[in-house]
């Protein structure tokens, strides 16, 4: 995580949601974008319940 920008983590957390939103599963999400399930999880979490704004959800992300 360490080595990712905002802009990378943002662009990836919108494109976790959009697939989200049309109904796929954090394994298929997973799969299609090649990113860690942990990682979705944990940017499913914070949209619950925090925001659901990718660039908040980005911030949340990326100081866990």
């Amino acid at each position: 995580m360490a080595s990712k920008t905002l802009e990378q983590v943002t662009k990836e957390i919108e494109q976790v949601l959009a697939l989200n939103d049309s109904g796929q599963t954090i394994k298929q999400i997973s799969q299609a974008l090649e990113l860690d399930e942990d990682y979705i999880y944990s940017i499913l979490i914070c949209r619950q319940s925090h925001s659901d704004d990718a660039a908040s959800i980005a911030h949340m992300v990326m100081m866990d």
